[in-house]
């Protein structure tokens, strides 16, 4: 008896729910449409985190996202630490990865972190900050 009442009580409201318009997802910009923000550096299309040698075989230049067109890189600097635990690095002008450096990591030992900072600048020469790019290098 109580289940017949609770579905005729369910019954009640069935037909007073809200409609809803659902956007065909061809219609939603992929997310990396609104990438906004203040620059910020990509290496083969990541911000960070692992990176494979398949992946960083087809690396030329740091790319640069953000809401500022006119900004570019004008410095790019990739650092790792050496065995004694210094700071060792390479650095260039412009976004374009030099032969050394991309030689720098595709030697590194499995499991090496590295950082690549770069310096930007846009039309108005306003620098602006960006955060580096840590990775790990799995080989």
């Amino acid at each position: 008896m109580i289940l017949h009442i609770a579905f005729a009580f369910a019954g009640l409201f069935a037909g007073t729910a809200p409609s809803h318009t659902v956007v065909a997802p061809s219609v939603i910009a992929p997310a990396s449409t609104f990438m906004g923000g203040p620059p910020s550096i990509r290496i083969a299309g990541k911000a960070g985190g692992d990176i494979t040698h398949a992946e960083w075989g087809t690396v030329e230049k740091v790319e640069l996202v953000g809401c500022v067109p006119t900004a570019q890189v004008v410095e790019l600097t990739i650092c790792i630490k050496d065995c004694t635990g210094k700071n060792a690095g390479l650095s260039t002008k412009g976004d374009l990865l030099t032969s050394a450096m991309l030689s720098m990591v595709a030697n590194l030992p499995p499991g090496t972190p590295f950082t690549i900072t770069a310096k930007v600048i846009d039309a108005n020469k306003k620098e602006w900050p960006v955060q580096p790019a840590q990775f790990v290098w799995k080989g």
